[in-house]
């Protein structure tokens, strides 16, 4: 029956349901300590610049001024986060360790020097972003952040979970929780279901927090990375033909973490992830 999987898809929405940041890009020109995508980041003298694995610096990829955007817990509320990446041909990614910071860096300064400037940073040999051969973001960016809710897609590692659950509240039955939802449901169902829940508008976007998009799998299908639950980052190709941003085929990149980690703001152990089509 159609009102049934239907009330399954507002079930499994009002169980998964959480608060997640929307990223939108903005018009105007960034400054230095402004949230952004790309470009000049924010430094300060005395703190080592991050390098990859032979030692050439890192550009930035994105930088979130945390207490402009007003974010709440479990994000920071103060201060400023930064993801760097390596300028090679996948973009500082490695997929046979993904939390290995050797290609990638993920910098959170608790404090904001507001005297900082972009010739300063120029002083201290610190490159844009725009002078990288290999970056997915096109120019520099100003970003910023809106909260929303958020719900699990079928792509999330923790779907099957979620939808054992629903499935029992709305048809009174139980099912195994290593089951896939398409083993369970006709094809018909399966179909609206899919529909329901891929058609998520905040699934593929810009964003922190809340449920992650991927063109391929979600790489914590891998026992190793069960345990990072939080998605920091995700950062889709964007605009005309990726003129702001593309991830190869017009891929998507996140970034994930454990909840703990990040309430403790410990950066160390993050996941870097993207993929295409």
């Amino acid at each position: 029956m159609e009102d049934k999987i239907n009330e399954l898809v507002e079930k499994i929405k009002h169980l998964s349901e959480t608060e997640y940041y929307q990223l939108k890009i903005e018009e105007e020109n960034p400054e230095i300590t402004d949230s952004k995508i790309g470009g000049l980041p924010y430094w300060i003298e005395g703190k080592d610049f991050p390098t990859d694995e032979e030692g050439n610096k890192l550009y930035l990829l994105a930088q979130i001024n945390l207490e402009k955007e007003k974010t709440s817990a479990p994000l920071p509320e103060k201060g400023l986060l930064q993801f760097f990446i390596a300028d090679n041909d996948i973009m500082g990614v490695d997929y046979d360790v993904q939390i290995t910071q050797k290609n990638f860096r993920i910098v959170y300064h608790e404090n904001i020097d507001t005297a900082i400037t972009k010739e300063f940073m120029e002083e201290l040999g610190i490159k844009s972003s725009e002078e990288a051969e290999n970056h997915p973001v096109k120019g520099e960016h100003k970003i910023s952040l809106t909260k929303n809710k958020d719900y699990a897609t079928v792509n999330d590692y923790r779907f099957s979970k979620i939808f054992v659950q629903a499935y029992k509240e709305i048809y009174g039955k139980e099912i195994k929780s290593e089951e896939k939802y398409y083993n369970i449901l006709n094809d018909k169902d399966t179909e609206i279901l899919e529909k329901g829940l891929l058609m998520n508008p905040n699934s593929a976007c810009h964003k922190m927090l809340g449920y992650a998009f991927f063109t391929q799998e979600d790489p914590r299908y891998d026992k190793k990375y069960e345990d990072y639950d939080t998605l920091l980052l995700q950062l889709d190709s964007d605009g005309y033909d990726g003129d702001i941003i593309i991830w190869g085929d017009v891929g998507v990149a996140n970034f994930f973490m454990k909840k703990k980690a990040l309430e403790e703001k410990d950066f160390s152990d993050v996941i870097y992830n993207w993929d295409c089509s």
